[in-house]
């Protein structure tokens, strides 16, 4: 019998449904899984990933195999690509699985296995993420960005998310240290009531659980197996907004009972603004290439140890979502990433709101006054109406909360708390109007004439 063994159960997090057949993997040193029945040494050194964008191709699976693909990337078979391709495009279900040209896709590409492993660990520290990297990990683990540890913290270290993701002094956590230790896996799936087993031999040690699977956000659990462990996983749904044809994790869907029946172009601006709720560089990578362009934190991409790497601001949300809906936000004189641009000022395609009983999804809120010199405003945000879920980073609206603006902000500093670095929803009473998010002296309110027009105002 074996001395050690993993054992669990699979469910949705939204009901708590067991899921069958999905496939769990326990990665861990090939020293300890090495004498395990089942065990496969991973490829040292590289790997295959889902990650290289690709802009401008026409075509069918095989056309891109052969054009894109073939030769150019080790360790994929066509049967691998075909399969792979429909799972990280879900657009191209709905598109006949044929490419299209004016749409952004990923495909595989060869990369290296980072040479650290989330294996240090760290008490008595008590502060946020970017402080935590700038005392603890900044230039002392080969290969670590501050993007990758912003986002690898809480998947390591999922009490941060209860936390207000502030680390504190009390707990315990895990960071990233050097680590070129050969590795190995195994693999097993659950059975029809959702549960999964590994059997460990006599090696006790810290292994990673990994459960990736289709429609579902990609779960990776740090678990110390000493004895008979149980470790529970808990998948949260992941979906496309059901109108942009924009892929992407997140389960945050509209509540209004109205839904159904909106314009098109009004569903498809609350859709791609609730596709946008999670952290900045999570929210980021999901976008496509154009609408990447349009976001402030593009300009550090050379620098992805840059406070603002892939920071999305206030204006950037609003930009963004009407872009990606299809609406024409050409205007102006002031740039898409600044709040200015939305104050109406006698703009031809901006309406002033005044009316207090008279909201459509897609009104922006606007802020002011600005502390910037030259500034006529300071922020926005986006008006769309109440929603629950969870977004794409694990952060959850229920009904009660009264959730119905979706808010960006560019990242700072405050009270030694990082903010601004992720898009969040908010309340429109207490929040936007009451409080005028706590900074402003007034807010306004305008629409897109397009919008309007589509209501028939």
């Amino acid at each position: 019998m074996s001395l050690f063994s993993l054992s669990g159960r699979v469910v949705r997090s939204t009901d708590v449904a067991p899921l069958a057949g999905v496939a769990v993997r326990l990665h861990g040193s090939a020293a300890t899984l090495g004498d395990v029945a089942g065990a496969q040494a991973l490829p040292v050194g590289r790997q295959v990933t889902w990650t290289r964008p690709l802009n401008g191709f026409a075509g069918t699976r095989w056309d891109c195999w052969t054009n894109q693909v073939q030769g150019q990337v080790p360790g994929i078979t066509w049967d691998a690509f075909r399969d792979g391709a429909l799972r990280h495009n879900p657009q191209l279900n709905g598109d006949g699985r044929l490419f299209k040209a004016d749409q952004t896709y990923l495909l595989p590409e060869e990369r290296a296995l980072p040479p650290f492993a989330w294996t240090r660990p760290l008490s008595g520290f008590a502060g946020t993420r970017w402080e935590c990297w700038e005392q603890q990990l900044r230039d002392r683990v080969p290969g670590l960005t501050w993007d990758g540890f912003r986002d690898g913290a809480l998947q390591y270290n999922p009490q941060l998310n209860a936390d207000g993701r502030l680390f504190k002094a009390e707990r315990s956590y895990l960071l990233p240290q050097p680590d070129v230790t050969p590795q190995a896996f195994l693999q097993t799936e659950t059975d029809a009531q959702g549960n999964y087993r590994f059997e460990l031999g006599g090696l006790a040690g810290l292994f990673e659980l990994q459960v990736e699977v289709d429609e579902y956000a990609r779960a990776v659990l740090p678990v110390m197996v000493n004895g008979h462990v149980t470790q529970p996983v808990q998948l949260t749904p992941a979906a496309a907004p059901a109108s942009t044809g924009i892929g992407g994790s997140g389960s945050v869907r509209s509540a209004r009972p109205d839904y159904a029946s909106l314009p098109e172009k009004a569903r498809r601006v609350i859709d791609m603004a609730l596709f946008m709720l999670g952290d900045d560089p999570a929210t980021f990578d999901a976008l496509p290439a154009h609408l990447q362009k349009m976001i402030y934190g593009a300009r550090f991409l050379g620098d992805p140890n840059s406070f603002h790497y892939k920071d999305i601001v206030c204006a950037d949300l609003v930009s963004v979502v009407f872009a990606g809906a299809g609406l024409d936000i050409k205007w102006g004189p002031a740039g898409p990433s600044m709040a200015d641009y939305y104050v109406a000022d006698g703009n031809a395609k901006l309406i002033e709101l005044t009316d207090p009983n008279d909201w459509l999804p897609g009104d922006v809120l606007v802020y002011g006054p600005s502390f910037t010199a030259g500034r006529k405003a300071g922020h926005v945000n986006l008006y769309v109406g109440s929603f629950a879920g969870s977004d794409r980073s694990g952060r959850s609206y229920a009904l009660p909360e009264n959730c119905e603006v979706v808010d960006a902000s560019m990242d700072f500093m405050s009270k030694g708390r990082e903010v601004g670095t992720g898009i969040q929803g908010k309340t429109l009473r207490s929040y936007c109007l009451d409080k005028k998010c706590y900074t402003y002296s007034w807010v306004k309110r305008v629409r897109l004439r397009e919008l309007a027009a589509a209501f028939g105002k």
